[in-house]
């Protein structure tokens, strides 16, 4: 699972960076086949693209197209043994293609918009007053109109001059308002449902905002004041608790004990030592008080606004009294908010996880209708309307009426719903309550077609976007590589301790410490500057001076410094070995010949102990070549090379 979950993270991260760029020309001939199984060239290209662009160790495109071959022959075996067939396979995959259809189900431009606005509106906080008519969601149109109608009415009245409060306690239908007289105080975004935060954010300060639905019921605003954002800030604090309703003398008591502890540190005492002594918060007093980050609206508002008041970190608030007891406040830390590039994914997730992501799904749902010739027909619906309205009328009846009535209800692309799905629909919703308001009927009646758009938009990604395929069929080899690789690599090396031992035992002179040369080596353009630096050298006993030769002038080299290993690269081993490469080394443009200056240690061997753990993976990967064979062997893979030349690339 912990593979699972690591590849989940490893290519999801790409979902977005790949949504957008399909292959520029299409291949009808396949680049490779195995087993009765052709993968396209725009495959290859897309994942070598990829894969390349992420590596520090790029390779060319016919390096890959071995490690392409590979690839492909795990992914056939894993098919052949019959692990995509497996339940816990097909489940893992599912969830990862939901989680991958999510940036193609919902309007970019949509939630970008969203995010900016989010943020934009993070950068000030408002302080806001409410009086609120309560309506149920799916109230009666004549219930609604006369909340409409009461809600207006107060509002004209403020307008006109009457005070605010005193008409949020006279009509207010929050039960907050005996206590705060409508009075929220300041909010940011996120704290509230999204049309009440727009309606804050859109009044300006000293005004009212227009009448506004919320699924409380109707609202209007008034916005008291609008103030920068004061950022976050990191606090501890040392707690003395005040219980509700606590008589008199608890109070007093929990006062004098917040006092006391405020004298200690007056006379400098630690206010961690104190707070683990003496704070009631007995999950932040083991940590000398300290609480997590926050912002406006993250923590209690009498709280938060003493502790934005301290001036400076490492300073402390005289006691303060919360609704939860009484308070010394240490600041921490503080700082503004972070850039927009730092907070953009951290928004994406809180919207998509709020209702206010509906306004991108809304408009992903009306491109959907266009592109795919949605039509409802009305008669139908004009028959679910009178049969869903008679009045006392059962969920049995009305579920047998709408089977009985075989028209469709609605059509697109391929596909015709009919009453009968509809029906089904609202079996499962089981909140829909018949013969009760049409607006509940109408909501119903879109979310379902809503739904079944988006899961055909859903079923069809594949189709139409070629990216989405290569992805999905990266997590599906990715899992199934997975599997069969634990199998038939990981555990068998784990487990074959005798071929382990005997492997090393075999290779052992690479598991050596090897031959190491320290010191300088000199890669030089002509004759003349390697004389110079040699007869430097000479008089110098054989050490070089490196800072006296960059001052002969008239030489021109390039100096390499440090320890280097036999064995390391090609080139060193030719300059200070003398061993004949396999095939041409290359020295540093422009430079042929060199000298060097330093001290040479002794290679010496080592025990298995000491390296089995980089014995073990060029075990793995013995075992693995020695399977890739078996696999070529089986499957015979046959790559098209006139189709990989003749590519896009």
């Amino acid at each position: 699972m912990k593979g699972y979950n690591f590849l989940k993270v490893a290519v999801a991260v790409l979902a977005i960076n790949f949504a957008s760029d399909a292959p520029a020309q299409k291949h009808d001939t396949p680049l490779l086949v195995i087993n009765g199984n052709s993968y396209s060239v725009e495959e290859f290209d897309y994942i070598y693209d990829k894969n390349n662009s992420l590596s520090q160790n790029p390779v060319s495109r016919k390096e890959y197209l071995d490690l392409f071959v590979n690839y492909k022959l795990k992914v056939n075996e894993a098919v052949d043994r019959g692990m995509d067939t497996v339940s816990s396979f097909k489940k893992e995959l599912a969830y990862y293609r939901n989680e991958l259809a999510k940036p193609y189900l919902t309007d970019k431009k949509a939630l970008d918009d969203l995010v900016k606005e989010a943020y934009a509106r993070m950068q000030e906080d408002v302080d806001v007053s409410h009086i609120l008519i309560k309506l149920p969601k799916n109230a009666f149109p004549e219930d609604t109109l006369k909340a409409y109608e009461k809600i207006s009415e107060i509002r004209k009245k403020i307008i006109d001059g009457a005070d605010f409060e005193t008409m949020a306690l006279e009509y207010s239908e929050d039960p907050s308002v005996k206590k705060n007289k409508g009075h929220l105080g300041y909010i940011t975004v996120f704290m509230t449902v999204y049309p009440f935060e727009s309606a804050a954010y859109n009044t300006p300060v000293g005004e009212i905002s227009p009448v506004v639905r919320t699924s409380y019921g109707y609202h209007i605003v008034k916005v008291n004041a609008k103030r920068e954002s004061r950022g976050e800030i990191k606090v501890a604090h040392i707690m003395k608790v005040v219980p509700r309703n606590a008589p008199p003398d608890v109070q007093q008591k929990a006062k004098n004990e917040i006092d006391s502890v405020y004298q200690l540190l007056q006379n400098g005492g630690d206010f961690k030592a104190l707070a683990a002594k003496f704070s009631d918060d007995r999950n932040t007093a083991a940590k000398g008080g300290e609480l997590e980050w926050f912002s406006t609206g993250k923590m209690i508002p009498e709280f938060a606004d003493a502790a934005f008041l301290i001036p400076e970190n490492g300073e402390y608030s005289k006691p303060v009294r919360s609704r939860v007891g009484w308070h010394i406040i240490y600041r921490i830390d503080k700082r503004g908010l972070k850039p927009y590039d730092e907070l953009k994914e951290e928004l994406e997730k809180k919207i998509s996880n709020s209702r206010r992501s509906l306004s991108g799904r809304s408009s992903t749902v009306k491109r959907l209708k266009k592109e795919n010739y949605f039509k409802v027909d009305s008669a139908t619906v004009e028959y679910l309307k009178k049969t869903f309205l008679v009045k006392g009328i059962t969920n049995d009846v009305f579920y047998e009426r709408l089977d009985a009535f075989k028209e469709p209800l609605c059509h697109f692309a391929d596909t015709t719903l009919f009453l009968s799905d509809f029906v089904n629909y609202l079996k499962k919703r089981r909140d829909v309550k018949i013969g009760v308001s049409p607006i509940l009927l109408e909501n119903a009646m879109n979310s379902f077609f809503d739904d079944e758009l988006i899961e055909y938009e859903k079923a069809h990604l594949e189709e139409k976007y070629p990216e989405f395929r290569y992805l999905v069929n990266e997590y599906h080899d990715g899992l199934l590589i997975f599997e069969i690789s634990q199998k038939e690599i990981w555990n068998k090396a784990a487990a074959d301790t005798a071929g382990l031992r005997k492997f090393f035992e075999d290779n052992s002179e690479k598991y050596a410490v090897p031959e190491k040369f320290t010191g300088d080596i000199f890669f030089c353009r002509n004759k003349k500057t390697l004389k110079e630096i040699e007869r430097l050298a000479e008089n110098t006993n054989g050490g070089i001076d490196t800072v006296a030769v960059k001052k002969i002038p008239g030489i021109d080299f390039e100096l390499r410094t440090g320890e280097f290993a036999k064995g390391e690269k090609p080139l060193y081993d030719a300059v200070l070995w003398k061993v004949k490469p396999a095939k041409k080394v290359e020295y540093p443009k422009g430079y042929r010949i060199s000298c060097f200056f330093g001290k040479f240690t002794d290679g010496k061997p080592v025990e298995f102990e000491d390296v089995k753990g980089l014995v073990l993976a060029d075990y793995q990967a013995f075992i693995e070549k020695k399977w890739i064979d078996s696999l070529k062997e089986k499957f015979k893979p046959e790559v098209n090379n006139v189709v990989f030349r003749k590519s896009k690339r």
